[in-house]
């Protein structure tokens, strides 16, 4: 499935070249992304929880003129060759700031869900290979995702200063697992 991806990716950048019906492929792309059992996400520095070895996504603003962005892989050699270039490995060197979703766990749900309710406008697909920038509201459209139908956890004391009108819902990433670097 992941060489799928890399030949509509290949596709669209030669109908782009062409001025040909691009818009087709694209459409196509998003949802053979959407179809793959696990997608790599790169994890934020600043939310890592050592204790944990997880963090939540990272939203970057690097790409797109500023504009706030998810960096999503398809493949693990594309994610671990982002994280060796842009050095983000914790302190000990033994897992890198690259977590795994499977799809079954509806944490793709969530998580696309959530970046758009945070004003996430894009999807930097497979940066460090031949990369493609995607519009999160494309993406979503193009696989029929409502944001309004997410799932959301709250801890109990959260849920208890919700229902008492103490505290507005803080939308935040779930926790996503780094990936070792080494197996031993």
């Amino acid at each position: 499935m992941i060489e799928t991806i890399e030949i509509l990716k290949q596709k669209l950048n030669e109908e782009k070249n062409n001025k040909g019906d691009w818009k087709s492929v694209y459409r196509e792309l998003l949802q053979e992304i959407y179809k793959q059992p696990v997608l790599f996400f790169a994890l934020s520095r600043s939310e890592f929880k050592k204790e944990r070895k997880s963090s939540t996504p990272l939203i970057s603003t690097k790409d797109f003129g500023g504009a706030p962005s998810l960096y999503v892989f398809s493949d693990i050699e594309f994610a671990a060759s982002w994280m060796r270039y842009y050095k983000r490995v914790i302190e000990d060197i033994k897992y890198g700031l690259i977590g795994a979703v499977r799809k079954e766990e509806n944490d793709f749900l969530q998580i696309f869900s959530i970046a758009k309710h945070m004003n996430v406008q894009y999807i930097m697909l497979d940066e460090g290979g031949a990369y493609v920038g995607i519009s999160i509201d494309d993406f979503l459209e193009a696989n029929q995702i409502n944001t309004h139908s997410v799932q959301i956890q709250f801890s109990k004391e959260e849920m208890e200063q919700i229902l008492e009108n103490k505290k507005q819902p803080t939308l935040k990433f779930n926790e996503v697992f780094l990936i070792p670097l080494t197996r031993s």
